[in-house]
């Protein structure tokens, strides 16, 4: 059964079906001395009737334009226009055979309107009128009378049958087509979102340069673009070079930002067809921290095993030395010469432990973290255990990052602080937590000298260290977990001293209303 609104535009046709007879039938009367198309036996009835049919007629066509009608009311309306044919052709013009033809018209737009049991019921209601018409005035053409009788009641059963068959497969195409349509709506739903959700911007641009579509990657690199709005110059420039020539252009171009800096992209393209054309825009720093990370990873794995098989003599020339020291015949030189052979043992141990460590690092596995909570159980086993005091700001925010990682991260920062930073008790870290954009940000700040400007380009580089003592893989190992859970290091220096290290938590890009389904749909940085 369909719904009364998917009814209402048979019921507005219905309506206007009967408004317009109704005028042609007062027209015909007005016009009866003339045509004698009536031929009424009751010339008195055939007026007050007339008019009760074009009020009749009226009211359908103004409860048509009102809220959907129920089936009752649809029943009530034909059942009303099927009694007055029926008295028309029984009482008033008994002679005007053209009536079944109208009845034939409204029998049709009853099944239209009407499930199939109602359906027919009216075809029987016009069956009975019509039949009867015939015996009640048989005096008059006896068997023509029966015989159109009998052909207009099997014509108004056919009528029911096809329009209702017709109506059921129509009804039973419609509902496979909402229910693909619905298919298909939530397929592109979810495709929207892994697009808009992937970490490569990808845009589709016709050939005039105009955004047809574009996910948030693309709109960051690209200085917040949105469909509609034209590519940059170069970009133009370089999409005609690769129609003429289909030659792909690997070199970097910057394209300039709301924030006035330039940002260093990639560009390739892909045909979709001869009016649009994709690009995917990838970020420069991305690419070649890519292609750092995969390189620095072979050097692990090769470091790895070097260490791996320097552990075991190292760990004989440690022995050995201990054993040196046991000996009452030892002098103080040779026992200070001990102590420095433990000494860089234990150094080198330490190194080999910490490539280890990075060459055997397992998969992160991140998890929603409440940092507040998490960060004041952090600072007070760090207190516990360093004489140094950790202050906590800044507003309530809950990150995805592997909480073993994370605690590593900031193990980390803070022993860095505490030895190069010179925290203390009374030299407090400030850790602030903070919104910028949509991203959370982690801030970690000392009141120590800071790190030296001709340090900075090598700061996150695996085996570079100011200290003597130092190995170099602390700073490396926090990049490398940072990024493992798709967050992003920086460190700020500061006009006022000290060193300031920023942790960008990994951006969910999924907010409220791009998860939320459409109503009535079958719908990391």
């Amino acid at each position: 059964m369909s719904p009364p609104a998917e009814r209402q535009p048979s019921f507005h046709l219905y309506s206007y079906f009967t408004l317009g007879l109704s005028i042609l039938f007062l027209a015909l009367y007005a016009l009866e001395e003339q045509l004698h198309w009536w031929q009424t036996a009751t010339p008195k009835l055939l007026p007050i009737a007339l008019w009760a049919y074009l009020a009749l007629a009226i009211s359908n066509v103004w409860r048509s334009h009102g809220r959907p009608q129920g089936m009752d009311m649809f029943l009530s309306s034909l059942m009303a226009e099927i009694l007055f044919l029926g008295t028309l052709m029984l009482y008033i013009a008994p002679l005007q055979p053209d009536i079944s033809i109208v009845m034939l018209i409204s029998v049709g737009l009853g099944n239209l309107m009407l499930n199939k049991r109602h359906g027919y019921l009216i075809a029987a209601m016009a069956t009975l009128m019509v039949l009867s018409s015939s015996f009640i005035h048989s005096a008059q053409q006896v068997t023509d009378h029966l015989l159109s009788g009998s052909l207009a009641s099997i014509l108004y059963f056919m009528e029911s049958f096809i329009i209702q068959s017709l109506k059921s497969r129509l009804l039973e195409v419609q509902s496979n087509v909402i229910k693909t349509q619905g298919q298909l709506h939530s397929e592109s739903r979810f495709n929207d979102l892994i697009i808009d959700r992937m970490h490569t911007g990808v845009c589709v641009v016709d050939n005039a340069g105009q955004i047809l579509r574009i996910n948030r990657a693309a709109s960051e690199r690209l200085g917040d673009l949105q469909p509609g709005s034209r590519i940059h110059a170069p970009m133009f420039e370089r999409l005609q070079y690769w129609h003429e020539h289909h030659l792909q252009n690997d070199e970097a171009m910057d394209v300039p930002l709301p924030t006035g800096r330039l940002q260093s992209i990639l560009l390739s393209f892909a045909a979709i067809d001869d009016l649009s054309t994709l690009v995917f825009v990838e970020d420069k720093g991305t690419v070649a921290r890519r292609a750092q990370q995969f390189k620095l990873a072979s050097l692990a794995r090769m470091a790895a095993s070097i260490a791996h098989e320097i552990r075991n003599p190292l760990n004989a020339i440690s022995h050995a030395s201990q054993l040196l020291q046991e000996s009452e015949q030892l002098n103080a030189d040779d026992q200070r010469l001990c102590d420095i052979i433990l000494n860089h043992s234990d150094r080198m141990e330490r190194i080999i432990k910490n490539v280890l460590q990075i060459s055997r690092r397992g998969n992160s596995e991140t998890q929603w973290i409440p940092l507040n909570h998490w960060l004041t159980s952090f600072s007070a086993d760090f207190s516990q255990q360093h004489p140094v005091t950790i202050e906590l700001s800044g507003d309530d925010m809950d990150v995805r990052f592997d909480p073993s990682q994370l605690h590593q991260v900031l193990w980390n920062l803070c022993s860095n602080a505490l030895r190069y930073g010179e925290a203390s008790r009374q030299r407090p870290i400030h850790i602030t937590l903070s919104k910028m954009k949509k991203w959370s940000v982690m801030t970690l700040e000392d009141r120590g000298p800071g790190i030296d400007q001709q340090e900075l380009n090598y700061l996150f580089e695996p085996f570079h260290t100011t200290s003597a003592s130092g190995h170099g893989l602390g700073l490396y190992l926090v990049k490398e977990l940072c990024e493992a859970n798709h967050a992003e290091i920086r460190y700020h220096g500061k006009e006022s001293g000290g060193a300031c290290f920023e942790i960008l938590f990994a951006r969910d890009f999924a907010t409220q209303q791009d998860l939320k389904l459409d109503s009535g749909s079958h719908a990391n940085p």
